[in-house]
């Protein structure tokens, strides 16, 4: 299987989808799941592209889920997937087309079983961007639990960060760049509004799964280099909250804090931070598995960035992110997935899917 999986993963990798881009990876998994005879439906989301869904029906367990897109590349990316130091290297090659991998894999290991395999197995669009897919999916009655395939080092994630996106304009005066007194200049006064956001009272705050409550500087755009004093700076922000702050709480801080310099500014993305039982079924019956399989004691974790595992819990699932690969190289160009990581997300799921075969699913 390790094979099978490296091959597909590049392929895959060589196939280009940026979210609102998927059509061409959609085409191929398409074709690769009716060559194993087996039925799937398309999912339209906003009439644009669609989730593929299989073996999905009322009754499921479990649904498993991975996403098709990825980031636009940026320069530095490989531009065809690379196998090297026993890695699989490239845009995507990581978040998440490993787990599309190893969702194919699974679909060639069950291919004959599915009638007794009470699992969705769903291939998702739109993660990276606005998460379309699995908004649509969630709005469907969905199984009781899930795993949403993610880079997490093989950690079982039963908690998430939040975040609060907020994009601001400072406004200056312009003059000519050597009549510095005559002007006044943005720039200068957005790095002001930085350093006032960064004494926020919630930030600093930790969780010992997903570490502190940061403030990332996404964007800032301002000044053309032209001997001017520059009128307008624009900046984009990202605010990382943990599941026990709150997060109606640090938004108000946040616009407190801007509306007292009389700063212009949107909220871009809210995004609630979550928690499921650490007990609950499908952690232990993924630790098992894992422990079972390999020769790791299974850890818990958190996830610190958004993933679709929010909009199933939104539509009742209780999900965990788990996968191969480490989440602070991706959407870099340094981004890989370890083989021997990704072999062994493989086999895990691989053996939990015939634990729940065998009778070991929830009551």
């Amino acid at each position: 299987m390790e094979e099978f999986l490296v091959d597909e993963l590049c392929r895959l990798v060589a196939i280009p989808s940026v979210s609102g881009e998927e059509g061409q990876v959609l085409g191929y998994l398409e074709d690769f799941i009716a060559g194993l005879g087996i039925p799937a439906l398309r999912q339209r989301v906003e009439n644009q592209w669609y989730n593929i869904l299989v073996n999905h029906r009322k009754g499921n367990c479990l649904i498993l889920s991975a996403h098709v897109d990825t980031v636009p590349p940026l320069d530095g990316f490989p531009p065809q997937p690379l196998v090297e130091e026993e890695a699989v290297w490239g845009l995507g090659a990581c978040d998440d087309k490993a787990g599309v991998a190893i969702l194919m894999g699974l679909l060639v290991r069950f291919a004959g079983e599915l009638e007794r395999l009470p699992v969705t197995f769903a291939f998702l669009v739109d993660e990276e961007d606005q998460g379309k897919g699995s908004e649509t999916l969630a709005k469907e009655e969905l199984p009781p639990w899930g795993i949403v395939l993610e880079p997490t080092d093989l950690k079982i994630c039963s908690c998430e960060a939040g975040s609060l996106e907020v994009e601001f304009t400072t406004l200056g005066k312009m003059a000519h760049g050597s009549e510095v007194e005559a002007g006044e200049n943005a720039i200068e006064k957005a790095i002001k509004m930085i350093n006032l956001l960064k004494d926020l009272h919630f930030l600093g705050e930790e969780d010992p799964r997903l570490g502190k409550s940061l403030m990332n500087i996404l964007l800032f755009s301002g000044g053309d280099g032209t001997l001017r004093i520059p009128h307008l700076c624009r900046v984009l922000l990202d605010f990382r909250i943990l599941p026990h702050q709150n997060i109606e709480e640090a938004a108000a801080e946040i616009v407190q804090t801007l509306e007292r310099e009389n700063v212009d500014y949107t909220f871009r993305d809210v995004s609630l931070p979550f928690q499921i039982d650490p007990n609950s079924w499908i952690v232990e019956a993924l630790a098992q598995a894992l422990e079972e399989t390999t020769e790791l004691k299974a850890s818990l974790g958190g996830m610190k960035s958004w993933t679709d595992a929010a909009h199933l819990l939104e539509g009742g699932t209780q999900p965990v992110i788990f996968g191969p690969g480490h989440l602070p190289t991706c959407h870099t160009p340094q981004e890989k997935v370890d083989i021997k990581e990704l072999t062994l997300a493989y086999k895990t799921l691989e053996r939990l899917l015939e634990k729940i075969i065998e009778g070991d699913v929830p009551s």
